[in-house]
């Protein structure tokens, strides 16, 4: 057990393996754990009216006490605004006008980073006593592992609540969830530790730090000796379909099998699950159906690791490019999840959401995607005697809580994108979401019914927010600086409105200005971020560029784009080093985006990196039919020659593969033969290159032999072709026979011959004596050349 005042019981993960009497002996917890109901309208009203009489708590008050409290707040407050049932609003509105609980002001006190809360939150005023409560207990007991946990949980359900991310909130997660990752190891049970270690990986999902998730799950697969692998194997997907192909599939292997973790059927006993809705299409299978009998069984996971595979998935989902093959990459880890008989209800009820978000693209199971998305609203509002509260909450905070709204949001954006647009905006009127509203008239072309109803708004509470989508419907800017002064100067959504009135107009430099306003309040705006850096380049203010690409890339690590414009102000700046490592990122991002890669090999040529700019090379070659550039070619060449002037290493082989390949692709340049010529490893091999890069210079340049630099060009090449057919006499390989050197002589003497005869032909030119010379000394190769070959004849016929 973790060295703490309170028990770790208080965690509250509802496990139902957990029997009473292994409860420690405390009589609140033991209530928290076993009663029928986790909390009552009676309950808040007790407790809200001692918080009223007493306020802060003080040292002398029971934290036992005040930690329950702070529990049925917490628990309240989750109910009436995640998992539902929310059939208690009514009761608690009439405490609310009771106790005068208006006079706390919670939705001021509890904005963040200028951050207002989502207009749909209820009973607010729970969350902010309950923050309080906690606060005060942290004080009296600032090392407890428990209340610093639960201080992790509250600062996430505070994030959820707010429109956007708040850069205040995530220091505070930062700072909790590094000390509980450093003592993560001090809870006694192994499936705490994990749901810690889940949890830590889920808050940084949520304030979208991918990589970071990605490193704790790493972290946690380890530590439960737990392999997630995804395979191929061989299924139909369709009735008809005669021949079975290779198909994905999740394989979770639980490499110690000595420390079982406990089985879904035991954690989860009471939990009735949601199921998956019929397909009932006439093609497609419900299932992947797997050749292997074996492989149609649905693995049976513990409920740890169904929250470990919904959280990855997650992970994936946010780290990787929004398209159609990374949903059939993510799709064997919700397939997994949603044919589990027992498990946490969270975890089915947000593979379920996720399964619809990934089928709402596909033609045959968009019909299934939006009714999936109905029962899951539906299902939110299902009253507590079919599902408790305890049963929604089991592993609930480590499997992607979401608010009602959220999944409401989800509901509306299939029934826009399947044209029901008129039902959309009657649930967009239901939760005030207004800037879905003003969207959905938009395309009703009822734009001026969307600023009627914002008026109304407005008139019954103002907000900041209402300020900024009234300027937006009407087009007016002197509504954003109304909702800036409302707010006091606090709000940083103003002044993003704001930005971004003058960004659709291309007043890029007092869009920035605002912008820069907006991201002092809250720097954790991703949509800001990026505006701001596209608008520092075309002002071309390269520092700031860097500075709001870099944060925008932290965020949003998959928008190929950004890492771009990233490195074009890098390399305006001069640090093409830096760029280098920046467009190696982009590529991550868009692997088939031939501008990234341009640029690339651009900046590796530059940065003498070689092998990633012959790597762009044949990327380039692959995406551009008869893509060719020569002074690329030329610089790797030349650089990589000065790099390994032996042509014994790595590259020059690699370099080889390239310019043969370009040869085929170009065998009418004369620079790539003249440069597959300089990498080649024998006299003979640069020879034959050097003749075909004469054959193709003559036709090329037509009437050369009249121009007396093209003339110079082709004897040199020429001479050059003659001294190493010569020279191979000498220098050759084993594999080089004398019949080859024989061969490669003769057309040495050959293309000599044409190019003298050439030159003879022409006429009225007027031949510089450096030429006169080069044609007397070609001549006399090519006597040597003749005698040469008519021995080597002689002595085979002999």
């Amino acid at each position: 057990m973790v060295a703490d005042i309170f028990s770790e019981y208080y965690i509250c993960n509802f496990n139902d393996a957990v029997a009473v009497e292994d409860l420690p002996a405390d009589e609140a917890l033991r209530q928290l754990w076993t009663r029928q109901k986790l909390w009552t309208v009676d309950d808040l009203r007790g407790i809200l009216q001692r918080w009223q009489e007493q306020g802060k708590p003080g040292l002398e008050d029971d934290p036992t006490s005040q930690l329950k409290d702070f529990l049925l707040l917490i628990f309240a407050f989750v109910q009436n605004n995640f998992t539902g049932p929310f059939d208690k609003l009514e009761e608690y509105q009439q405490i609310h006008s009771e106790l005068e609980l208006e006079k706390l002001d919670a939705l001021e006190k509890l904005k963040a980073s200028g951050e207002e809360l989502n207009p749909n939150v209820k009973s607010v005023e729970l969350l902010l006593i309950a923050k309080e409560i906690l606060q005060g207990l942290l004080e009296s007991h600032p090392e407890s592992k428990v209340l610093i946990w639960w201080r992790l949980r509250v600062l996430c359900l505070h994030q959820h609540v707010l429109d956007d991310l708040a850069a205040s909130l995530y220091e505070q997660f930062k700072s909790a969830a590094g000390h509980l990752q450093a003592h993560f190891n001090q809870f006694g049970s192994r499936e705490l530790q994990s749901l810690l270690l889940l949890e830590l990986a889920n808050g940084y999902l949520q304030f979208h730090r991918s990589e970071i998730a990605s490193q704790i799950l790493d972290e946690l697969c380890r530590h439960l000796q737990v392999e997630l692998k995804v395979e191929g194997l061989l299924g139909v997907r369709t009735k008809f379909q005669q021949k079975a192909l290779p198909q994905l599939c999740l394989k979770v292997e639980q490499l110690n099998e000595q420390q079982p973790l406990p089985a879904a059927i035991h954690t989860n006993e009471a939990t009735k699950l949601p199921k998956l809705l019929l397909l009932e299409d006439d093609t497609r299978l419900e299932r992947i159906r797997f050749v292997e009998l074996k492989d149609n069984e649905v693995m049976t996971l513990p409920s740890v690791l169904q929250a470990l595979v919904l959280a990855k998935v997650k992970q994936l989902k946010r780290s990787t490019p929004k398209d159609r093959l990374a949903d059939e990459q993510l799709e064997p880890y919700t397939q997994t999840l949603l044919y589990q008989e027992h498990g946490p209800f969270q975890v089915r009820q947000s593979s379920l959401l996720l399964n619809c978000l990934q089928e709402s693209n596909q033609r045959r199971t968009v019909e299934r995607s939006w009714k999936q998305c109905e029962e899951c609203v539906k299902l939110l509002d299902t009253s507590e005697e079919e599902l408790s509260l305890r049963s929604r909450l089991s592993y609930g905070f480590a499997a992607h809580l979401s608010p009602k709204w959220q999944v409401q949001l989800q509901l509306v954006d299939l029934l826009r994108s399947l044209g029901m647009t008129k039902t959309a905006l009657d649930i967009c009127l239901r939760i005030h979401a207004w800037q879905q509203v003003i969207e959905c008239y938009t395309s009703l072309e009822l734009r001026h019914k969307a600023a009627e109803i914002i008026r109304q708004e407005l008139e019954k509470k103002p907000t900041a927010l209402l300020y900024c989508l009234l300027g937006d419907a009407i087009d007016d800017p002197s509504f954003y600086e109304q909702a800036w002064l409302y707010s006091k100067k606090t709000s940083g959504k103003a002044q993003a409105y704001w930005g971004n009135h003058f960004y659709r107009s291309a007043d890029y430099a007092q869009a920035m200005d605002h912008f820069e306003i907006s991201l002092e309040i809250n720097n954790l705006q991703e949509a800001i971020l990026l505006r701001c850096g596209y608008c520092a380049i075309q002002l071309e203010r390269w520092e700031p560029a860097v500075k709001y690409y870099l944060a925008y890339t932290h965020l949003e690590p998959n928008g190929f784009e950004s890492w771009n414009n990233l490195a074009k102000a890098l390399i305006k700046l001069g640090d093409k080093q830096r760029a280098h490592r920046v467009l190696g990122e982009a590529l991550k991002c868009n692997y088939s985006n031939w501008k990234v890669w341009e640029n690339y090999m651009l900046v590796s040529v530059d940065t003498s990196h070689w092998d990633d700019a012959m790597r762009a090379y044949q990327r380039m070659a692959e995406l551009k039919q008869h893509y060719l550039d020569q002074e690329v070619l030329t610089r790797i060449v030349y650089g990589v020659s000065k790099e390994d002037p032996a042509g014994s290493g790595a590259l020059i082989k690699r370099l080889i593969k390239l310019l043969g390949q370009q040869s085929i692709q170009h065998g009418n340049e004369p620079l790539v033969w003249e440069l597959a010529a300089l990498v080649a490893q024998t006299p003979l091999k640069k020879a034959e290159k050097l003749v075909k890069s004469y054959r193709a210079y003559t036709p090329k340049h037509l009437g050369w032999e009249t121009k007396s630099e093209h003339a110079l060009k082709a004897l040199d090449l020429c001479l050059e072709v003659c001294d190493l057919s010569v020279a191979a006499i000498k220098e050759h390989i084993q594999e080089e026979s004398e019949v080859m050197i024989t061969s490669q002589l003769n057309s040495a003497r050959l293309a000599g011959t044409s190019c003298l005869n050439a030159l003879k032909r022409a006429i009225n030119v007027d031949v510089p004596a450096k030429q006169t010379a080069k044609v007397e000394q070609l001549e006399k190769r090519i006597e040597d050349l003749t005698k040469i070959v008519q021995e080597r004849m002689n002595v085979s016929r002999s």
